[in-house]
């Protein structure tokens, strides 16, 4: 397996996976749920959960200077003020 040298390839991998359990559901449930579910343990390995590794990838698409990296700290900032 190739390295994911760069969090942004990480986010296109829980893409994947998702529109792969999104694919699957009606035809193989068990291949969907298990896409699903290492979809949001990838996502969890950067601090983030599902929908805000979606949100990221969108974000990078329309400002592709912004990296998971700053996303993650912008986070944590606003988790540390309150």
């Amino acid at each position: 397996m190739q390295s994911t040298d760069h969090p942004q390839d990480e986010l296109l991998i829980v893409e994947a996976l998702i529109q792969l359990g999104k694919d699957l559901h009606e035809t193989n449930a068990v291949r969907a749920a298990r896409a699903r579910r290492l979809a949001r343990d990838i996502a969890a390995e950067h601090g983030l959960d599902v929908g805000d590794a979606l949100f990221q990838i969108e974000t990078t698409a329309d400002s592709p200077e912004a990296t998971l990296c700053d996303h993650i700290d912008r986070r944590s900032q606003s988790t540390d003020d309150g």
